[in-house]
């Protein structure tokens, strides 16, 4: 068996990244490292829900907006799979309101909560999606570092741009 020499070798094995037709993973960091790196750095990361909307009256959460797998319905939400942004946010706004209207309603719509503030947190929801910066999971989002939190200096403030 003949090998090829090793100069020869390492070229190939230099020149394959660009010799293929995907793109290059990016750089990772290992954690003994990761010090090194300045705390104002601007990473971007690949959104793993699509939900925005951190209201939860009654507790119940706007349910999540995930990666289906499938590239023709990519929107999962509960279960269900939508081909856009659009449907998938309002399915999953929908949901929250159900949730919180069927509560309200047990409570005889009497208790902390009315199902009329549950229709207004619906709306706030629908707007939050509408106005959300990320509508798609090949959208990198831009987050900073912006240094130790105060009440838990062993972790670090991400804010998103």
């Amino acid at each position: 068996m003949k090998m090829l020499p090793p100069t020869l070798l390492s070229l190939i094995l230099m020149a394959l990244p660009t010799l293929t037709l995907s793109s290059p993973q990016p750089a990772l960091v290992s954690e003994e490292y990761m010090h090194l790196i300045p705390r104002n750095t601007l990473f971007f990361r690949q959104a793993s829900d699509l939900q925005t909307f951190t209201q939860n009256l009654g507790g119940f959460s706007a349910s999540p907006i995930t990666n289906s797998g499938d590239a023709k319905r990519p929107f999962e939400v509960d279960g269900d799979t939508f081909t856009d942004f659009d449907s998938g946010a309002q399915r999953s706004c929908d949901n929250q309101f159900q949730k919180c209207s069927q509560a309200a309603n047990e409570q005889g719509n009497k208790g902390g909560f009315k199902v009329e503030d549950c229709d207004q947190q619906k709306n706030q929801c629908n707007d939050a999606q509408q106005n959300a910066q990320v509508k798609d999971f090949n959208t990198g989002v831009a987050s900073t570092n912006i240094g130790p939190d105060p009440d838990f200096p062993d972790f670090d403030l991400i804010c998103e741009a």
